[in-house]
């Protein structure tokens, strides 16, 4: 769900006890990036929201590692050549 407002996206961060720095290192974005987010001065992509949200009740270590499965998941799933 994007953000209802231009400062949901920053309360979502909030509640998910993450800086913008930490969320920027997290992502791969720049932290003035997160910021303009944060400030409502940009549009938080979806993926970014749904990231913030998930924050709220994952630490970020268990995110990784659930992507990490997944990754292993696809990768182990993909037809094998030759």
């Amino acid at each position: 769900m994007p953000p209802r407002s231009p400062t949901d996206f920053a309360a979502f961060l909030a509640s998910a006890d993450i800086s913008q720095a930490a969320f920027a290192r997290l992502t791969g974005v720049t932290p003035r990036q997160v910021n303009n987010w944060a400030r409502g001065r940009a549009t938080a992509p979806l993926w970014a929201v749904i990231l913030a949200v998930l924050l709220q009740d994952h630490s970020p270590e268990a995110l990784t590692i659930a992507v990490e499965e997944a990754q292993q998941d696809v990768a182990a799933a993909e037809p094998k050549p030759g």
